[in-house]
């Protein structure tokens, strides 16, 4: 892999000879770190260890994060489409533990698109809380909001805003906001050489520091007094990390520095910022540990002044006959049903968070969890209102072994035979791989009908 040259020679000048040398060795090393983050909403790390099909090794600043053997496929396996876990580089599990999320708290991940960091927010946040979700372009929403439904993520809001769109409905509103900044992505040129020959062009350290400088004077404005602001990058540039939160403080005394301090992780370079209190910022460095490059910034907001409280959303009371064919299916099914506060919005049925906002104001991709739609008196459950059940016995569940032929027959759409399963009678089936939802199915007759989403189908 060939580097930029105005990079290499930036960074020999930052690195003292012996340490420029076992960097770049590294970074020109064809070596591709697979890991994943286990879904804690969903099953305990301890759970998860004890029916994986494979011994992991722990990422150690993240407790619920592992690396993967090689040559196992984990985006084949049945636990990913069930949401047991998320594929994520290690480095990027950074930002979100250290943003420390609570359950019960207001969180914003204001560049959230795909939804990595977000997944780990929610999952800490227990469906308890607020987790708001932004990215500006409208496409990559959309692979945001997969993930978080895979995770079953039922306290959510997903928007497609400015941030200062955001600012004007959130201002001091939030316990922690996370920054995931757009960068110059030098941390990422081992695993996307691409990076490399863009990087000039449209990544240049030049042409990221104003926009995150904007995200976050915007971020910062969201942030209640009290709450926790963390920034981070996938980049090496100092004029990214240490020299913008150097820039950030100045503009914003009310804001002070807090020391990462986890296994595995560097501390900043003051000295590249001329202030050693910068030290205090975390790097993931490619020849120091097992992870492509990564910065994070833990950034406290002082205490004084009123948290926001914002008018609960106004929804149109459903009278109870609408529900009605929903609570039959339940019954059907045999299924609890997640707890929380029903409404129906055209034919969708939605659960939505407890004491969610009014946010007309804003363009909402997604509000809490698409329970299923609503047809002339009939209910299609949705596939993320699957995903979003506990681990249960229903009283009409396929269930299929995570080493079946029948599960990936399943997860690749096909249909299934009757006879080859315990169901008797025709109707709804709950699908589930060693007790965890994946999805829905209906008996007809002799055949089992699939209802898994064509487009989150395995290939």
């Amino acid at each position: 892999m060939k580097l930029p040259e105005e990079f290499t020679a930036k960074m020999q000048s930052l690195m003292t000879n012996e340490e420029y040398q076992q960097f770049i060795k590294e970074l020109k090393r064809k070596v591709m770190i697979h890991s994943l983050r286990v879904n804690t909403h969903k099953i305990t790390v301890a759970e998860f260890l004890r029916i994986f099909p494979y011994e992991l090794t722990p990422v150690p600043w993240c407790p619920e994060g592992f690396y993967l053997p090689k040559g196992f496929k984990a985006s084949k396996h049945p636990f990913y489409y069930a949401g047991l876990y998320y594929l994520q580089d290690p480095s990027a599990m950074l930002p979100a533990a250290v943003l420390a999320p609570a359950p019960g708290e207001r969180v914003l991940d204001l560049c959230a698109a795909p939804g990595g960091k977000s997944t780990q927010i929610g999952a800490a946040m227990h469906d308890t809380g607020l987790l708001v979700m932004n990215d500006v372009n409208p496409k990559r929403t959309k692979a945001l909001l997969k993930n978080v439904e895979n995770f079953g993520l039922k306290n959510i809001v997903v928007t497609n805003n400015y941030p200062r769109e955001l600012s004007a409905v959130f201002a001091n509103y939030f316990d922690r906001v996370l920054v995931d900044a757009p960068c110059s992505g030098e941390g990422m040129f081992r695993r996307e050489a691409r990076l490399t020959i863009a990087w000039r062009r449209e990544y240049h350290p030049s042409l990221c520091v104003p926009l995150q400088s904007e995200l976050l004077a915007e971020a910062a404005r969201m942030v209640a007094p009290g709450g926790r602001l963390v920034y981070s990058t996938c980049t090496f540039s100092p004029e990214e990390n240490e020299m913008q939160v150097k820039d950030f403080l100045a503009k914003h005394p009310e804001f002070s520095l807090l020391a990462i301090d986890r296994e595995g992780v560097s501390p900043g370079r003051g000295e590249w910022a001329g202030d050693q209190q910068l030290s205090k910022t975390g790097r993931i460095w490619p020849h120091l540990a097992r992870g492509e490059g990564q910065f994070a910034a833990v950034l406290q907001k002082a205490k004084g002044g009123e948290r926001l409280e914002l008018p609960a959303w106004r929804v149109p009371e459903p009278e109870e006959r609408q529900f009605q064919p929903f609570r039959d299916f339940c019954a059907e099914v045999g299924i609890t049903p997640p707890l929380g506060r029903l409404v129906v919005q055209g034919n969708d049925l939605l659960l939505i968070p407890e004491n969610l906002p009014g946010l007309s104001d804003l363009t909402l991709v997604r509000t809490g969890l698409l329970v299923g739609e609503l047809h002339a008196g009939r209910f299609v459950p949705s596939h993320p209102f699957a995903l979003a059940l506990e681990r249960q016995t229903a009283r009409r569940q396929l269930e299929l072994a995570p080493d079946s032929y029948e599960v990936l027959k399943y997860l690749r759409g096909d249909t299934l035979l009757a006879d080859e399963t315990s169901i008797e009678g025709n109707g709804w089936l709950l699908v589930t791989t060693s007790g965890f939802p994946l999805g829905w199915a209906k008996r007809v007759g002799n055949l089992i009908k699939n209802y898994y989403p064509p487009s989150w189908r395995m290939r």
